[in-house]
């Protein structure tokens, strides 16, 4: 058993290590390795799975977080509280998600999540213009792309996206678009 190896593995035993990888994309070295670097935070509440880290204690842990233009919303999408910290087993699923190894289409549909910013089920005209605005980091310069610049780089967004013709773009219809930019995968991506 992991525990007779290190302490700092003896609350992670091989029945659970299984399980979490089966239940994700992760390999069971990976995730011996993420349990390692919430346990080198000095935590002892990695015996309780449920515990719940702050924001500061992630983006310790992944400092590529701190400075990504969506991080809000990826805490948000990936916290099965919705209060603004992770579970151990809520950064397994964003490390699932963000690995090398999750298909495309699972990347696109918590792409999708993090980019719906009213939660509607769709990724409406407001939803887009908060990613461009994101994008082009205009909350930290100040500089914002011509509100009719936004609204042509949105029309030809949902021209191609908007498969149904309502004025929105679901989540299959973006699933579907994002399946065909190769490079798509490795923007939704992280190492750890």
């Amino acid at each position: 058993m992991m525990g007779s190896t290190s302490s700092a593995f003896s609350h992670l035993t091989e029945d659970i290590l299984d399980e979490y990888s089966m239940l994700t994309y992760l390999s069971k070295t990976e995730i011996l390795n993420l349990y390692k670097t919430f346990t080198n935070l000095g935590n002892e509440n990695l015996q309780n799975f449920n515990y719940r880290y702050s924001i500061p204690q992630i983006e310790e842990a992944f400092p590529q977080l701190k400075f990504n233009p969506f991080k809000d919303r990826i805490y948000k999408v990936f916290s099965s509280q919705k209060d603004d910290r992770l579970s151990f087993e809520d950064i397994l699923d964003l490390c699932s998600v963000m690995s090398q190894k999750c298909p495309d289409k699972v990347k696109a549909a918590w792409a999708f999540r993090v980019f719906d910013f009213d939660e509607d089920s769709a990724v409406g005209e407001e939803d887009l213009m908060k990613v461009i605005d994101r994008l082009t980091d205009y909350h930290k310069s100040g500089n914002r792309i011509e509100e009719n610049h936004q609204k042509h780089i949105i029309q030809v967004l949902l021209k191609e996206m908007d498969l149904e013709a309502n004025g929105t773009i679901g989540q299959s219809e973006f699933e579907h678009a994002v399946g065909k930019m190769s490079d798509f995968p490795q923007s939704f991506r992280f190492r750890f």
